[in-house]
């Protein structure tokens, strides 16, 4: 970016996506274990819910970050080896970690480099590297959505992407099915016209961003009043569809509706945070990526020592899991980055 033109809401906005995922997946255990009619089970889950915007956010701030202006464009060789260095290879470091914890320390399954490879290109040895795969396609296309930004109108484009994206993550293993018969795919959510949307709808904000953010604050009456509208609505439909007491079958609907007003509304509060982060909140948000990739790792050794050590109620575990993940991974990535600077500086002064 030019400089003096740093987007601080970006990553105040980074920072509140990774701590949702982080909040969604320590959350699996009380939803696993918890009695499903109490309503100690209906809080996490519904919250569990409501983070889910996490991974579209993530996407659209992608989009973003991809077209905003820059003192010095560089060239695409030269980001795709950005994105080698800062993206896939911290990919495969963490994929070969968790397969040896898994294999080797879990006894899961026996070493094999093919089922590594496979569990590599799938995203599928831990819940949470679907995201990176289908960054990995966002990535390769890269030359394509620059060009689409530059030539056609996002009024025309946008509403096509939005239709594709809900066709997508509704109904691709259904649109398969009709062209390959038996196919049985079950890889949805890694493909990347399931996020097609909210991607290049960050593609079309980056070029025109102060603009966007003086639309975002011109309208935010309407914006907080569809966020509530429809988070209010997904919280009471989900309830209603997860105890019996209703079939909803346009839930998935009403959750994009949701998606879409919740990403505006944090985008709008992230305009009146400080511009200046604490230097210790900037350690962490450089560091989000890793922590990322590595939090479930963090979840699993925590629920393996508490299994070791005899467990205990479902709500004390929940707590110390939160306080554990939220603590001593990005305290960890931290430090193994600042190890890495410290290197790189000894090598090369």
């Amino acid at each position: 970016m030019a400089p003096g033109t740093r987007k601080t809401e970006l990553p105040w906005l980074n920072l509140a996506f990774c701590a949702m995922v982080l909040w969604s997946h320590c959350s699996a255990h009380p939803i696993t274990h918890l009695d499903h009619g109490s309503w100690q089970y209906a809080s996490v889950y519904l919250l569990q819910r409501l983070s889910y915007v996490s991974v579209y956010g993530f996407f659209f701030l992608s989009g973003i970050k991809l077209t905003l202006p820059r003192s010095r464009q560089s060239s695409l060789g030269s980001y795709y080896w950005g994105r080698v260095k800062s993206i896939f290879l911290p990919y495969i470091v963490a994929v070969g970690l968790y397969y040896l914890w898994f294999s080797q320390y879990l006894k899961y399954f026996p070493l094999s480099w093919k089922d590594f490879g496979g569990y590599l290109i799938r995203g599928d040895l831990s819940s949470h590297f679907y995201f990176v795969v289908a960054l990995a396609q966002f990535v390769l296309l890269t030359p394509l959505f620059r060009w689409l930004v530059r030539r056609f109108s996002r009024a025309i484009l946008l509403p096509f992407a939005l239709g594709i994206t809900w066709l997508s993550a509704m109904h691709l293993a259904d649109l398969l099915e009709v062209i390959w018969p038996g196919l049985g795919f079950r890889y949805g959510d890694r493909v990347f016209t399931t996020y097609l949307f909210y991607y290049l709808a960050g593609c079309y904000v980056g070029p025109r961003y102060e603009e966007f953010l003086a639309t975002l604050r011109g309208n935010r009456s309407l914006i907080w009043t569809c966020f509530v509208l429809f988070s209010g609505a997904n919280l009471l439909l989900c309830w209603l569809n997860y105890t019996g007491r209703r079939s909803v079958p346009f839930l998935e609907q009403v959750h994009m509706l949701y998606l879409l007003s919740a990403i505006l509304a944090c985008f709008l509060v992230a305009t009146y945070l400080p511009k200046t982060m604490p230097r210790w909140l900037q350690r962490v948000d450089k560091a989000s990526y890793l922590i990322y990739l590595y939090h479930c790792l963090a979840i699993s050794y925590f629920d393996y020592q508490a299994a070791l050590h005899g467990g205990g109620r479902v709500s004390m575990l929940f707590i110390l899991r939160l306080l554990f993940v939220y603590t001593v991974t990005p305290l960890i990535c931290i430090l193994w980055q600042s190890l890495g600077a410290a290197l790189r500086r000894r090598l090369n002064p």
